[in-house]
């Protein structure tokens, strides 16, 4: 299970930046908009659940499994991986809290 306590957070990232090359600053500008957009497909995977698309569910799922493990965001990655797994069960539940993780992640990382 992935620390996502605040501390956490920052240690993945860390990594992510060591494995980049990158300081931890400069990861966190380029992470603004990572964070963005997969807090977008996080909503889109809620409204895909509504429509009972567990295709597009699976699909989402899988971008933002892949670009938030890359920017070291595990939390995020592991529920999203969770869902891509779970998709034609239309995990509803999971999709709410990837959200709500990106939320807070957003505010952890930006500091």
């Amino acid at each position: 299970m992935t620390d996502f306590s605040r501390e956490g957070i920052i240690k993945d990232m860390q990594a992510a930046a060591d494995r980049m090359g990158l300081d931890l600053e400069d990861l966190q500008e380029m992470i603004v908009e990572v964070i963005d957009d997969c807090l977008t497909k996080a909503k889109a995977i809620v409204d895909a659940i509504d429509k009972s698309d567990a295709d597009n569910v699976k699909k989402i799922a899988h971008d933002i499994k892949g670009s938030s493990a890359n920017y070291g965001l595990l939390a995020a990655s592991e529920t999203a991986k969770q869902i891509e797994h779970g998709a034609k069960d239309l995990p509803k539940d999971l999709a709410l809290l990837l959200v709500s993780q990106l939320e807070a992640i957003s505010k952890i990382a930006l500091i």
